[in-house]
């Protein structure tokens, strides 16, 4: 039985109770029967909560003074049917049942009592460390960013350095340094944004945004990334500019999560497609990869929000975290749409889309396949 159950529960009881003193009270012969039927009914009830505080008596201090109470009054009600239909009552057996039913009374009254202050007792408790918890991830995060931050400036400095740049296993650690450093900055802003989304402090800053930079710009920051797996990232964009009213972080953060994403489950030699469309009053963009595709029961648990997963489910989805729901919340907020389709022959696409708004009709920037040619090796 559910603790939301309890005050219904003991609401029948305690109306049994009720019904079955007046009966006791204005029982004359033709009542004889329902009488007894209704006291003996009334004892099974106190029965039953005995044998049920017994059983969360582990749990719940105040169980302990329910047990004791509900057992004497179920005592008591079956001395009263025993002392008024079987035997011919003693004065000393109406009161020893008088005394039962009125300590069992008392006790009874006196665990609930008990039961609804330890609730309160627990539910302070909780909001307690629901409120430590909301302050100790953003707390936390921004003490794990900050030395991370340091990692990549230090890594910076050293790249420029000629001794490490012309010394190819220096620039190796480096760059592995670098890698490892930028995808612990990305999981922990998932793990903070998530932590937003879930609290509802998650809020859009929409200002008018050029796409086609900002995906130039996030290319870039995993070049190495993509070179160790010696991956090369294709861009698939009409020539102009596509323009969106979104928030630019935000979009920035969708696209990370899913070139991260790409990259991750891309074999070794593989091929990365950024595409980007204006479609039906919107920006459609698309993340294609070649890895090993995703199954549709994956595809639903990671578009819906579903209960936890069991193992086995958790098993199979593994990989596919976070970072995606952070991905799918952040679209929903802006009002698009978030949707994953096959990559024939092999691979994934992951696309979204957000509402587009001109800026410029007249762009004089270069098209995408230019900018994809102009971004040699970054400096870190």
């Amino acid at each position: 039985m559910g603790k939301k159950h309890l005050p219904i529960f003991l609401g029948m009881i305690v109306s049994l109770a009720a019904l079955g003193s007046f009966f006791s009270w204005v029982s004359p012969g033709w009542m004889e029967r329902m009488n007894r039927g209704t006291t003996v009914f009334e004892g099974l009830f106190f029965l039953s909560i005995f044998f049920w505080s017994l059983a969360i008596l582990p749990h719940w201090k105040s169980a302990k003074t329910l047990c004791l109470g509900s057992l004497l009054l179920a005592v008591g009600s079956f001395a009263d049917v025993y002392d008024n239909f079987f035997i011919e009552p003693r004065w000393e057996d109406v009161f020893i049942e008088n005394l039962s039913l009125t300590l069992g009374a008392g006790l009874f009254g006196l665990g609930i009592w008990f039961w609804v202050k330890e609730k309160e007792r627990l539910l302070e408790q909780l909001q307690k460390e629901r409120d430590f918890e909301a302050s100790l991830i953003p707390k936390l995060s921004h003490d794990l960013r900050a030395p991370l931050t340091n990692l990549v400036g230090i890594t910076s400095i050293l790249q420029e350095d000629p001794k490490f740049s012309e010394d190819s296993a220096r620039r190796d650690y480096l760059e592995a340094m670098w890698r490892g450093a930028k995808e612990m900055n990305l999981l922990i802003d998932n793990i903070l944004e998530s932590y937003r989304l879930k609290s509802g402090k998650v809020k859009l800053k929409p200002s008018a945004m050029a796409l086609i930079p900002l995906l130039d710009e996030i290319s870039k920051d995993f070049y190495y990334q993509t070179k160790k797996k010696e991956i090369t990232i294709l861009k698939d964009c009409p020539d102009g500019e596509l323009t969106l009213e979104a928030d630019q972080v935000k979009v920035m953060r969708i696209v990370q999560n899913l070139l991260a994403n790409a990259i991750r489950f891309s074999p070794k030699g593989g091929t990365i497609t950024l595409k980007a469309r204006a479609e039906n009053g919107g920006v459609t963009i698309r993340v294609v990869d070649q890895g090993p595709g995703v199954e549709p029961d994956q595809i639903a648990a990671i578009l819906q929000e579903a209960p936890s997963p069991g193992k086995k489910e958790a098993e199979e989805n593994k990989g596919y975290g976070i970072g995606l729901k952070v991905v799918r919340e952040f679209v929903q907020l802006h009002g698009g749409r978030f949707w994953i389709e096959p990559n024939f022959p092999k691979g994934a696409q992951f696309c979204f889309t957000l509402l587009q708004r001109p800026l410029d009709p007249n762009p004089k920037s270069k098209t995408c396949t230019e900018r994809s040619r102009s971004i040699q090796n970054p400096k870190l």
